[in-house]
């Protein structure tokens, strides 16, 4: 292995842990005009998948980096627009997790148990992308394919608990958003 694919595949595996490894979580603000447990779990949830999804054009550059090999324009294309709508959406979140009932940010209500599983796909999907002989492009998009159905139906269930009506309507559209971003990726993998 060259040095150059050496360096790149370490600041890959420093760059992927990082992103696994980040405290996801805020400090928690207590109020009493708090929304359910419930849904701020679902909310923290979210959180902590959009801010993977956001990540997704710095693996994708990284990737190439590593291999000199890049993936597919109308891939790349739909890569950089879940990014870009993931940090977007994250933005919006944190937004309207002012309202009232106000959404608590605490990932460490999400339980123990189900963020280290998280955060051990994160690590073994890192690994994987990196390591794999594998088309790192067919991989990518099968990853999205689960994450983006995920972050659809997981947005339409909160719609479903949600009492606020502007964040009920944003989880719609995000909902709406995240289905056609999964379309686009599923009529990319029929051409992969």
């Amino acid at each position: 292995m060259n040095l150059t694919r050496s360096t790149g595949i370490t600041f890959l595996i420093l760059a992927l842990a990082l992103v696994a490894c980040n405290d996801h979580g805020k400090e928690p603000v207590s109020r009493s005009d708090s929304a359910p447990q419930s849904l701020d779990v679902g909310y923290d949830i979210l959180r902590s998948t959009l801010m993977d999804e956001q990540h997704l054009t710095t693996i994708r550059f990284t990737k190439t980096i590593v291999t000199f090999k890049s993936i597919s324009e109308p891939t790349r294309k739909v890569i950089d627009d879940i990014a870009q709508s993931s940090a977007v959406a994250l933005e919006e979140l944190e937004q309207l997790a002012s309202l009232t009932p106000v959404i608590i940010f605490d990932i460490e209500r999400v339980g123990e148990i189900e963020q280290m599983t998280r955060d051990a796909i994160r690590i073994t999907t890192a690994k994987e992308f990196l390591t794999s002989k594998e088309d790192f492009e067919v991989r990518l998009l099968i990853s999205q394919t689960q994450a983006l159905r995920f972050v659809s139906h997981l947005t339409k269930e909160l719609r479903d608990i949600e009492t606020n009506a502007k964040r009920k309507e944003w989880l719609g559209m995000i909902s709406d958003q995240y289905e056609k971003l999964y379309l686009r990726v599923l009529s990319r993998l029929k051409i992969a």
